[in-house]
């Protein structure tokens, strides 16, 4: 629903609604942590799919199986087994290691151990986590644009009117660079992520 304040107005002569709208102002705050708390864990995990971790490894797949979603429009899972050979030499050799994803038996993952579970080392998945961590630089880019302008908008004419407010804020430039360098990066590291090997 469109906000009364927009209605009949054009981005031209749109005026922020009055008061301090702390509501809103609390939800950029919202928007802007929960972006900065995903994009740190999307590059730490973007840093271990690199191989800057302990306890790197080989998994060679023995077998897969594929077990059916629970529930209407669920996807099916696939995960394999096989045994995996620490790269130092002196860590432990696991036969039921499991990882998740469709392998051919006899392949061989470069992976990590973290706890009890496998994660792969590749570029493929560096770029896919990369893809995650720019789609949390723009959950900060729209934090950032609500708690300048109080406006928590909704609708594309909603988006147009609060993007002429912030046309106007001395601070505006940088939150726009971010916001283009968020998008290219995205797009460009999902394009690796597709093509790399």
């Amino acid at each position: 629903m469109a906000m009364p304040e927009l209605l009949g107005v054009g981005p031209s002569c749109f005026a922020p609604p009055p008061g301090p709208r702390y509501k809103e102002r609390a939800l950029g705050v919202v928007w802007v942590c929960v972006g900065l708390l995903c994009a740190y864990a999307f590059v730490a995990e973007a840093d271990k799919a690199a191989g800057n971790v302990p306890h790197k490894g080989t998994l060679t797949v023995e077998h897969c199986r594929v077990s059916a979603g629970l529930g209407r429009g669920s996807h099916e899972h696939t995960e394999c087994t096989g045994a995996f050979t620490p790269d130092d030499g002196h860590g432990v050799e696991r036969d039921e290691a499991v990882l998740d994803g469709a392998y051919v038996p006899g392949e061989r993952v470069r992976v990590y151990r973290e706890g009890g579970d496998y994660e792969v080392v590749g570029w493929r998945a560096f770029w896919g986590w990369l893809v995650l961590f720019c789609a949390g630089a723009l959950g900060v880019c729209r934090g950032l644009a609500i708690l300048m302008t109080g406006i928590h908008a909704t609708t594309f004419e909603e988006m147009t009117a609060v993007r002429s407010l912030m046309d106007r804020k001395p601070a505006a430039a940088y939150v726009t660079a971010l916001r283009w360098s968020a998008f290219a990066g995205l797009g460009l590291c999902a394009l690796l992520a597709l093509v790399w090997p």
